[in-house]
């Protein structure tokens, strides 16, 4: 089966990558608001009453409540270890060392300045745990869970280089095979491209049986995802998904239960999910490129002049559910 694409404007000049049977819908998004130059085009921030939770990352520490860490270049799927976890991934996921233990903060992931931070990193000599590249994967599994009707946004800047998979996404708190469950990526990122964001929903029997659907956004240039802070917002019923970028009041990517790929699996998005937060090196997202030089080279990231424009940086993430 091919790639299948659908778009919705007259002229387009855009190349895409997809696994071979994605079925994606791209849309342009040049909002009057891209016209005035600042720092952040994320939408205005939902009154404290009316959300269920939310994450500033005022504290110097990571909530030990909340947020756990993910160790290892892979997962054990029915008893096998799957290397890369599943897509090619070179990183090795790091958790906090000894020192770092009071703030739950790692060579990885950082929080300063009310922002986290997840910065990859390539080591310059030898390897840790037999990888070149370490990176940082947190997630809610079992501290806190998320359902429908309701709204997650995340408000976010991206690293700027080839290789880098920075990712906001939900899995289903269930232990079930994948895609049985479904998967629902929020915000994904190449950084090759630097002004396209997917969203993305996985479902199906198994990993050579399934369908993905992929709502690609396109942004201008002048406020791409590596310069300005975007959000993205996940607008979640029992049976429709809808994706928002920024302010705008039209969302860009929109699926329901009436989708014709559900008619060839069950539709799974009507159940609890946990919330994870990565940013991979290479794999397939995109065709397995990776620029070493574009990544930090020591925790510090002496080797940069600003080392925050090859990291991934989160703002805030708010859930609010809804009537």
């Amino acid at each position: 089966m091919k790639k299948l694409y659908f778009f919705t404007l007259t002229f387009l000049f855009f190349v895409s990558h997809a696994d071979e049977g994605d079925i994606v819908v791209s849309k342009i998004v040049n909002s009057k608001e891209y016209s005035i130059d600042q720092n952040s085009y994320c939408r205005d921030r939902t009154p404290i009453d009316n959300l269920n939770w939310s994450e500033e990352f005022e504290e110097e520490s990571l909530s030990k409540s909340t947020w756990k860490y993910a160790v290892s270049n892979g997962f054990v799927d029915r008893g096998e270890y799957i290397s890369g976890w599943g897509n090619g991934e070179l990183q090795y996921y790091t958790k906090p060392s000894r020192k770092k233990t009071k703030t739950n903060t790692s060579k990885n992931l950082l929080i300063e300045d009310g922002l986290l931070k997840i910065q990859p990193t390539r080591k310059k000599n030898g390897l840790y745990k037999g990888f070149k590249f370490t990176s940082a994967r947190i997630d809610t599994k079992n501290l806190k869970d998320f359902t429908y009707p309701s709204r997650i946004t995340i408000c976010f800047k991206v690293p700027a280089g080839i290789g880098f998979w920075p990712a906001f996404w939900l899995m289903p708190n269930e232990e079930i095979i994948w895609p049985q469950g479904g998967e629902i990526d929020i915000m994904e990122n190449r950084g090759r491209i630097s002004n396209v964001a997917s969203s993305a929903l996985h479902f199906g029997q198994k990993f050579d049986d399934k369908s993905t659907l992929v709502g690609e956004v396109l942004i201008p240039r002048t406020v791409r995802f590596q310069d300005k802070f975007h959000s993205i917002s996940l607008e979640w019923k029992e049976n429709e998904i809808k994706f928002y970028l920024d302010k705008e009041k039209d969302p860009y990517f929109v699926v329901d239960k009436t989708h014709p790929e559900f008619t060839k699996f069950p539709y799974p998005f009507n159940k609890k999910y946990y919330m994870i937060i990565n940013t991979a090196v290479g794999g397939k997202y995109d065709d397995y490129l990776v620029d070493k030089e574009a990544f930090c080279s020591n925790e510090d990231c002496t080797n940069k002049e600003n080392p925050d424009n090859h990291r991934f940086l989160i703002d805030w993430i708010e859930y609010e559910q809804l009537d």
